[in-house]
């Protein structure tokens, strides 16, 4: 298949024309099919290829527009060629076949609104009255009556924020279409000779044998089916006051309230039979410049846009620039920028009057404060004014300028929010006999209106652990690691917890509850290699969440929970050839944590691998991450080994006079297997319990993770599970 070049005589065309069109054939003769489609096939027809061209005429019609697609199909013969190229002379010639395709732009132009729009001042006072004029006309200049216009009077300054673009609807409604035209035919099935074996088969007088000539007859017969489907249009068409008045020295003096960015939004204006519309409106009490944007539409095909702009201003303007909002017990500058718009320097004299807050300077709440300065002409300057506040609720403050016979008036109201935040403080101690001695210095700067000073104390520092509990509980997201987070830590503290029946948790009816539903829903994510994926059924099984399901699920078989055989039995083969599933990338460190993760999960399960326990320390010693060190502790069974674990853990220690915490560093391997400091401190926590009770790294390692708790509780479910 060859291409055929299609050349227009113009670039666009308007209703009326007719395009005419060049058809560049690769064939010298040929029959074409020329296509001609909007939206569906609205002309079929054939022509001649002669000298290998032909010029088509195309009538442009107003239903034509934005676009029309024009196709050719060029059906012919040609000679046929050896392998290498050369042309057999000798042999008749082979069917042939080209195609092209070219877009005709037609644009909208008749289809387009002329639309004006004229303020009846360019520069208006803010608050004052005004009307915005629009004009609608169609493309030959006579007015439409009756048009449907959009008229929008909005702040620049807002605008500008956003980049907000008024659309043109034009562009909208009549972008390009999208159109595919789609071909099918049946030239595909025609089955040709080889070259090289006509020749063969031509006798000593150059004739072809009959049966050859009835094949490449029946090639170029004139019944060559080219249907052609209809085009689809894939395109979508988108988108598209109270006042109140101040005096000084008899002068009344406006005071700006309304400070809408929206002046005006009116989408029901309609045209009379001039074409013309007028709006009338009141200005919100921004000094700024306003943008005005008029949309017209008339009927279903015909659409216009245009802009422009309303200037609010004064002689003398006072903007204030107030925080978005306060806190109890906020200090602040207030800036106040003072303009003169004449062409005269202006003594001002600046007036801040404030509710709810406090003004430097001033004795008492609600007072005035005043300072006098001089504004060069068409200038501006800046003045602050120190404030703080006073009580929870609403601050408002009132802004005057006053300078001869020019004033002006801002009021500007802002939230001022109570104070959110709390601390908390804990100590931590061992009570072995007698009495034991704290002195609590009470915090300062505390706002006694909302707060005060709260003393607790407990016997366990478990009963610091409800937050850290609830957050596991209420954890929304339905993964294999929060699944096994919540079922590890309700399981192993749910006694606990319902002994101190800590405020807020849930009941021990409850927790066990959460607990089942919790096993049948891990359960359900196994893999049918034993092993556990992060989120789904489908898909591969990953080792870290495979470990944690497992240990989940033993920890809660032997804490009375039921869990299915054939879960634990598929799931323990998993662990047993755990090696083989950690994935070739995974860095040795990473690998050799799964694999003493693993070991001490089996040994919970009652399938303690000293032999492997040990030829892990064997190969790694102590360059083991400190969680691999403290699973493999209880598993080793040799003494040796078990003290130098132990000396690993003093050598490798922060440790203050208070608290104590561990490091690892996985590098980047670290989401694989959602490792961390606390949950370090978490593991070796417990490994130091089992393996050396009387360790006095125990209390300070508990006080290093309170330390580290915020708002009650760690980072995430791994860190409160393991914790």
């Amino acid at each position: 298949m060859e291409n055929a070049d299609l050349v227009p005589d113009a670039e666009t065309y308007a209703a009326g024309d007719t395009a005419e069109i060049l058809v560049d054939s690769p064939f010298s003769t040929g029959t074409g099919l020329l296509v001609v489609a909007h939206n569906e096939i609205i002309e079929l027809s054939t022509f001649e290829i002669t000298d290998h061209a032909a010029v088509l005429e195309v009538p442009i019609t107003d239903d034509h527009v934005p676009e029309l697609t024009v196709r050719v199909e060029i059906v012919a013969t040609t000679e046929r060629t050896a392998d290498d190229g050369t042309v057999l002379d000798d042999i008749a010639h082979r069917p042939a076949y080209a195609s092209g395709e070219i877009r005709l732009r037609v644009p909208p132009a008749r289809r387009a609104l002329d639309v004006t729009v004229t303020p009846a001042a360019s520069s208006v006072k803010p608050g004052a009255a005004t009307s915005v004029t629009v004009q609608v006309n169609d493309a030959d200049g006579e007015p439409v009556d009756n048009a449907d216009v959009l008229l929008v009077v909005a702040d620049e300054a807002v605008l500008a924020l956003s980049g907000y673009e008024l659309l043109d609807p034009l562009e909208v409604f009549y972008r390009s279409l999208g159109v595919y035209l789609s071909a099918q035919r049946a030239r595909g099935s025609i089955l040709l000779e080889n070259p090289q074996e006509l020749l063969a088969a031509v006798g000593g007088d150059g004739a072809v044998p009959t049966a050859a000539m009835a094949v490449m007859a029946d090639s170029v017969d004139d019944g060559d089916d080219m249907a052609e489907e209809s085009m689809a249009d894939d395109s979508d068409v988108a988108d598209s006051g109270l006042r109140t008045s101040l005096s000084a020295q008899d002068l009344q003096i406006e005071v700006r309230r309304n400070l809408d960015a929206l002046a005006l939004f009116d989408p029901e204006v309609a045209t009379d039979a001039d074409g013309v519309a007028t709006v009338e409106f009141e200005m919100p009490d921004n000094l700024t410049r306003y943008r005005v944007m008029a949309v017209a539409v008339d009927g279903a095909e015909r659409f216009g846009s245009t802009e422009s702009s309303i200037t609010a201003r004064l002689p003398l303007q006072v903007r204030p620039s107030a925080p978005r909002f306060l806190n109890f017990g906020d200090r602040f500058e207030l800036p106040i920028v003072v303009q003169n718009q004449t062409d005269s320097p202006v003594e001002v004299d600046v007036v801040v009057q404030a509710s709810n807050l406090m003004l430097e300077g001033t004795p008492t709440l609600g007072a005035t404060a005043g300072k006098r300065i001089t504004v060069p002409a068409n200038d501006r300057v800046e003045v602050r004014f120190d404030a703080s506040t006073s009580s929870v609720g609403t601050a408002r403050f009132r802004v005057a300028a006053v300078s001869a016979d020019n004033a002006d008036a801002q009021e500007v109201s802002l939230p001022v929010y109570t104070p959110a935040t709390s601390e908390a403080f804990a100590t931590y101690g061992v009570l072995d006999s007698g009495v034991v001695g704290y002195s609590l210095v009470a915090p300062q700067d505390v706002f006694s209106q909302f707060g005060g000073l709260e003393v607790n104390t407990s016997s366990t520092a478990l009963q610091t652990l409800t937050d850290a509990v609830l957050y596991l509980a209420e954890y929304r997201y339905a993964s294999a690691d929060a699944y096994a987070s919540r079922i590890l830590a309700i399981s192993a503290l749910r006694d606990v917890l319902d002994a101190f029946d800590a405020e807020g948790l849930p009941s021990a009816a409850e927790l066990d509850a959460a607990v089942r539903s919790d096993i049948s829903e891990l359960a359900a994510l196994q893999h049918g290699d034993g092993g556990f994926g992060w989120w789904a059924r489908k898909g591969i099984s990953y080792p870290y969440p495979s470990i944690q399901a497992m240990h989940a699920l033993i920890t809660a078989q032997n804490a009375g929970f039921a869990v299915p055989a054939e879960v634990m039995n598929s799931g323990r083969s998993y662990l047993r050839d755990i090696e083989s599933r950690i994935p070739s990338d995974y860095s040795r460190k990473s690998k050799d944590m799964l694999s003493a993760y693993a070991l001490h999960v089996r040994t919970l399960d009652g399938d303690r691998d000293t032999q492997k326990a040990r030829g892990l320390w064997d190969r790694r010693g102590a360059d083991l991450e400190l969680d691999a060190l403290a699973w493999i502790w209880p598993v080793v069974g040799d003494g040796d080994i078990e003290a130098e674990i132990e000396r690993v853990f003093h050598n490798r220690v922060t440790e203050t006079a208070q608290a104590a915490t561990f490091a690892t560093d996985y590098g980047e391997d670290a989401y694989l297997i959602l490792a961390s400091d606390r949950r370090t401190d978490g593991i070796v926590l417990d490994a130091l319990i089992t393996m050396a009770p009387d360790s006095d790294l125990i209390p300070k390692v508990v006080a290093g993770l309170l330390a580290n708790q915020v708002k009650g509780r760690w980072n995430n479910v791994q860190e409160n599970s393991f914790i």
